[in-house]
């Protein structure tokens, strides 16, 4: 009977998955949305202090961010 431990093993090398969905990393889009956004706050509570004010700011401050990763994102894909 043979024995198990004697037999030749199969080699499997290990298979490379790269990441391709862009959910799974964060991106400059998505960071500088959030710090503009927060950015955008308090330069609407410092400016004028009232609720308007606030949402103006965080809406304005989004918009930049977005703009602004979007390119980041679009120039380091391009490399």
């Amino acid at each position: 009977m043979a024995r198990s431990h004697h037999r030749h093993k199969k080699y499997h090398p290990a298979q490379y998955h790269p990441v391709s969905s862009k959910s799974k990393r964060k991106t400059a889009t998505t960071i500088f949305i959030i710090f503009l956004g927060i950015f955008g706050l308090g330069i609407g509570y410092f400016a004028a202090g009232n609720i308007a004010s606030l949402v103006i700011g965080a809406i304005v401050g989004s918009v930049v961010g977005y703009l602004i990763g979007y390119n980041l994102d679009k120039m380091a894909t391009r490399k």
